[in-house]
This record gives C-alpha cells, sequence and structure tokens, in this order.
C-alpha cells in the first residue's frame, strides 16, 4: 500500500476505492462493510476500504473529518438519502474490528506514524456513534 499520510483517503488502495464509489454508488459502501465484517482476518485492502465506507458515511450524516475531499465529500452528500442508522452502525463494527487487529493496524503500528493513525481512526468510530 502506497501512503502519504495517515488521513482514511492518504493511501493508493483508499483512492481506487473512490472510483468504485463513483461507479457503484451505495453497492461500493455495502460491499465495503459486508466484506469487512466477514469471518476472515481483515488485510488489505479490506481494512481500508472499510475506513474509508466509514468515512463517506459519517460526512453522509453531517459529521465530516477536517479536511476531507471535495471529490469524496460531493460523493457523500449525493448519497446522503440512502444512509441508515443501521450503515453507521455496521460501519462503527467495521472500524472498530479494524482498529483492534487488522492489516493496517500491524503497518502502522510499525511506523512512529502510529499514534496519530489511531486517534484518526478512533476520531471516526466516534462521529459514526
Amino acid at each position: 500500500m502506497g501512503a502519504w499520510g495517515t488521513a482514511a483517503f492518504d493511501n493508493d488502495d483508499a483512492s481506487d476505492w473512490v472510483y468504485e464509489l463513483e461507479k457503484d454508488g451505495i453497492a461500493a459502501v455495502d460491499a465495503a462493510l459486508k466484506e469487512a465484517l466477514g469471518p476472515q482476518e481483515l488485510e488489505t485492502p479490506t481494512d481500508v476500504n472499510a475506513i474509508a465506507a466509514g468515512e463517506v458515511i459519517a460526512a453522509a450524516l453531517g459529521r465530516p473529518v477536517d479536511g476531507l475531499g471535495d471529490e469524496v465529500l460531493g460523493l457523500a452528500n449525493s448519497l446522503a438519502p440512502s444512509i441508515t442508522p443501521e450503515h453507521a452502525a455496521r460501519a462503527r463494527t467495521a472500524v472498530e474490528r479494524v482498529l483492534a487487529g487488522s492489516e493496517i493496524a500491524e503497518l502502522w503500528a510499525e511506523t512512529e506514524d502510529d499514534d496519530e493513525w489511531r486517534g484518526l481512526v478512533e476520531d471516526l468510530i466516534r462521529r459514526l456513534s
């Protein structure tokens, strides 16, 4: 995974997922959550996509992260009528699972930016609550 920052969309996998979001809309969100909540261990890009989907849901609910790009914010706003409380609950569970143990969490744990990344993910969990 190529990453240039700790934010949800500061990596190649999340950027690729935005293309799916543009093409498939709410189906891309649902697919990302379903995959992240499956029985398998969370690996990349599933874990990264769960965080990205969570950010889209939070933004659609009017709780976007500071600095969210205009493209993603626009996509989130267009999905707002389709986002339900169940989406937020599923996203929160998926993101909590990512934080508790996933490939991306292990990768960040090996860096000096781990605390910053974890803080951003914990903030997302709060915004999905």
